[in-house]
């Protein structure tokens, strides 16, 4: 029987955190010991679910990071602890920024998800020793797995490689791609030859595994299994990937797959809208627009928004950290407040509901409401982004296509209309193509704030990282080397041939 020695990150996983293993575990293991059924194989995928839905990663630090070193938040100094771990961030200090979980939980959840795909592909997992490892439940498990190991290379990528197109291909630009498990390993020494893959290697195969994972994943809108990745969940990603490389073509074919391809309507995952005819009140615009982000549980009548999200229960919240940056108590102020940068950019009219229902007043300060909730699902991406993309790429058209540019003006009266009280189709951006990007740019910052998207979203756009509520500070070129995250010193250690950002 083969023999395998599974690497330390793929065993705590593996065990469901019950075991804590502190140093490399070299004892050997046959793959009946580890991996017989399709449970097994769900096992290592909750596993890697969870790497990601971890304060350190996509639920939490991933998204509070973008927004710190950019420019629509500030630290709210009489909460901000020694111990919190954005303080050099927020500086701009990078060389002091390493987060070595976060780095470790992107790769554990790479490591559970190489070893699905290779249990798979080497029949290690087959249907006669487990009549439940169906064609179905054998498809929907490496779909699964090819989704996460994207999501989880696209996240790293962004934080640890240049915006895409930026040098993409030079040696050692990206990170460490790894597409087979950290197995039959007899000495450490083999970890050694790693190195860095170049930022166009990493995207081509978040690409390849994105689009994999549509054709594998069961097809359909299934809300019912809320916090587990969907051929629509993957369809959306892959919209993101290509809008973040400036693929503009490619990311509308995607949106279009996921929502339809009527601008000013939305096919599946509708945004909250009620009344759904008519007109709104202050109230309902309120509600409307904290929709997404004011549920919890997997259960049915959630937000239909949210195409894929993180599920919060009472007994395994995931929204700890990123609740905790922004939600403010009477007894407790957030790690985050708003900065004045993001309010002039928002340039919110008086009764829009994102600035009178999702933004708090306290002294001098305003706060975020967004994740105003002690238990919330987290959403990782909802339609609202992806109407936002389609009316950006359709107003870059505008200039020289009428079509393009009434399309851009559907898409954006959508999100207008169910947040604003009275909302009137707009009329003055329809006389100028330039005005109607700069105003679907204008609503991007409304809609998004506070998700994760400033900073990526000002570098797709090659604009200037501006300095906020920093004081004496200047901004930053898109392609600054100030912009990336140091490789956890540990892995530099351990691979002498993985070469650290420059400072």
């Amino acid at each position: 029987m083969k023999k395998i020695i599974l690497h330390l990150l793929l065993i705590s996983v593996l065990l469901g955190g019950c075991k804590k293993l502190d140093g490399p575990d070299h004892s050997t293991l046959t793959t009946s010991a580890v991996l017989n059924t399709s449970r097994d194989l769900d096992n290592l995928l909750y596993g890697a679910y969870s790497a990601l839905a971890n304060d350190n990663a996509l639920s939490g630090y991933w998204r509070v990071f973008p927004e710190i070193l950019a420019d629509h938040v500030e630290l709210n100094v009489t909460e901000n602890l020694p111990a919190d771990p954005y303080r050099q961030l927020y500086d701009r200090n990078m060389a002091l920024a390493q987060y070595a979980q976060s780095w470790k939980l992107g790769y554990t959840a790479i490591q559970n998800t190489n070893l699905v795909i290779y249990a798979i592909e080497n029949n290690i997992v087959t249907k006669e020793k487990d009549p439940e490892f169906t064609d179905l439940n054998k498809s929907r498990l490496e779909g699964e797995s090819r989704f996460l190991r994207a999501l989880s290379y696209f996240e790293m990528i962004r934080f640890y490689g240049h915006q895409y197109g930026h040098n993409s291909s030079s040696a050692n630009s990206g990170i460490i791609l790894r597409t087979k498990p950290a197995i039959n390993i007899t000495s450490i020494d083999e970890l050694k030859n790693e190195s860095r893959a170049a930022v166009e290697a990493v995207y081509q195969q978040i690409i390849t595994d994105l689009k994999a994972a549509q054709t594998l994943i069961p097809v359909g809108n299934d809300l019912s299994r809320r916090g587990r990745a969907s051929n629509y969940a993957a369809a959306a990603v892959l919209a993101r990937v290509y809008f973040q490389m400036n693929d503009y073509q490619n990311a509308l074919t995607e949106i279009n797959k996921v929502i339809g391809s009527i601008p000013g309507t939305i096919q599946t995952y509708p945004l909250a809208r009620i009344p759904l005819t008519g007109t709104i009140n202050a109230a309902q615009a309120a509600a409307n627009v904290l929709a997404a982000f004011n549920t919890s549980g997997a259960g049915t009548g959630l937000a239909t928004e949210n195409i894929f999200d993180f599920v919060s229960v009472v007994s395994a919240p995931v929204n700890g950290a990123i609740s905790r940056k922004y939600l403010r108590t009477v007894a407790v102020e957030p790690h985050l407040s708003i900065s004045s940068a993001f309010l002039a950019d928002a340039a919110f009219g008086t009764t829009d509901a994102r600035r009178v229902g999702l933004i708090t007043t306290a002294g001098a300060k305003n706060y975020s409401r967004k994740y105003d909730r002690l238990l919330l699902n987290v959403p990782v991406i909802r339609s609202a982004e992806l109407i936002l993309d389609r009316a950006e790429i359709n107003a870059m058209n505008a200039v020289s296509n009428p079509a393009a540019h009434a399309a851009a003006l559907a898409d954006l009266n959508v999100l207008r209309d169910r947040a604003i009280p009275g909302y009137v189709p707009a009329t003055t951006v329809t006389v100028n193509a330039t005005v109607v990007l700069a105003e679907v740019r204008k609503e991007r910052v409304r809609e998004l704030a506070f998700e994760g998207d400033r900073l990526h979203n000002l570098r797709r756009m090659r604009a200037n990282i501006n300095a906020g509520s920093r004081l004496g500070a200047l901004p930053l070129p898109w392609n600054s080397n100030q912009l990336l995250f140091k490789i956890p010193d540990a892995e530099i250690t351990a691979s002498p041939n993985v070469l650290q950002n420059p400072d």
